[in-house]
């Protein structure tokens, strides 16, 4: 029997002609994090749900040609694979300051943006009930706004870490003209007909933009300690997912990455929240979520599937599986099977 591989995460988006032309809000609703991650347009995402329970998602949207603006709501701790189209940057505003999230090994606290170029994949780490709001803008029409103002050839060097401390000032007056699009463009839709409309919009984003470039600075270096403890975590979650039906042991990962079992726990808790052993149940379960979703696959039993992950102890993984996503894995097969 083959053993199941989880899936690699993120391949590069497909643009379908939804994402292109057209000029208008849209919203979408999830109960499940896979489904939720599929709504957002443009993108390419695998989400891991980290937390037990319900999940829900809410995206509302506007789209602009090219140009998105969103408003994302997740309600359990996530670990998110993403990948934007190609021709773009992403900036991530946490809505609230208190909404501390991750973007590779870096903290993106107060004052802070998240910022990715197009077809770079990276992962953030979201706490439960978290918003966050988001611009997708066109690589070349940011970088032109820059020349134009700035009245030089230099690309956007700024832009390429993966967080920009821009201050809470700034941060309060991007936030603003986010949620004051979105908002004004729901009460009148009619404004999108209008091309002076959308290109007012469009150079008001960019204007912001082009502020934030100019009075962010660069985030400080992160301590050496939480670099190595970043560098482990990535190197233990490759090897664990070479073997994800194998028991693979805390005693094991010492041995083969040379480190000691506190240092382990230390650089999970610091990156992650959680213990490695915690971390490596969580993705078999979302492995065996997916499994089940994806009834094409062969998927002809709850048994098989938890044995195919390396679940031997069904009532205790039944247990789990509950306890993560809010439901019995039976419960998700049945449902797929409906569909």
């Amino acid at each position: 029997m083959m053993r199941p591989q989880h899936p690699v995460p993120c391949p590069e988006p497909v643009e379908s002609a939804k994402d292109h032309a057209i000029h208008g809000l849209y919203t979408a609703h999830a109960m499940d994090a896979d489904d939720h991650a599929t709504n957002l347009r443009g993108w390419s995402q695998l989400y891991d749900q980290l937390a037990p329970g319900q999940f829900t998602g809410d995206i509302n949207g506007l789209q602009l040609d090219s140009m998105h603006l969103f408003h994302e709501s997740t309600s359990l701790t996530l670990r998110q694979s993403c990948i934007v189209r190609s021709d773009s940057w992403w900036f991530g505003l946490p809505l609230q300051d208190s909404h501390e999230f991750r973007i590779g090994r870096n903290p993106v606290g107060k004052g802070c943006v998240a910022v990715r170029p197009g077809r770079v994949k990276f992962e953030l780490l979201t706490p439960r009930d978290f918003h966050i709001l988001g611009i997708v803008i066109p690589r070349k029409d940011l970088e032109e706004h820059l020349r134009v103002l700035h009245q030089t050839e230099t690309n956007p060097r700024l832009f390429e870490n993966q967080t920009l401390r821009i201050g809470p000032t700034a941060m309060g007056r991007l936030r603003s003209l986010v949620q004051e699009i979105l908002r004004e463009v729901s009460s009148a839709p009619e404004l999108l007909q209008h091309e002076t409309s959308r290109e007012s919009i469009r150079i008001s984003v960019l204007d912001a933009l082009t502020n934030i470039s100019h009075e962010g600075e660069e985030n400080q270096r992160l301590k050496a300690s939480q670099l190595n403890h970043y560098k482990i975590v990535r190197e233990v979650r490759r090897y664990l997912l070479e073997d994800p039906n194998r028991a693979i042991t805390v005693p094991e990962l010492c041995k083969v990455f040379g480190t000691s079992r506190r240092t382990l726990q230390y650089a999970f808790h610091d990156v992650l929240g959680m213990a490695p052993n915690a971390y490596l149940r969580m993705l078999r379960l979302n492995g065996v979520r997916r499994a089940l979703r994806d009834t094409k696959q062969g998927a002809v039993s709850v048994q098989q599937v938890a044995a195919d992950w390396g679940f031997w102890h069904l009532s205790q993984f039944a247990h789990d599986y509950r306890s993560l996503f809010g439901e019995l894995p039976s419960e998700r097969l049945k449902r797929s099977l409906l569909h």
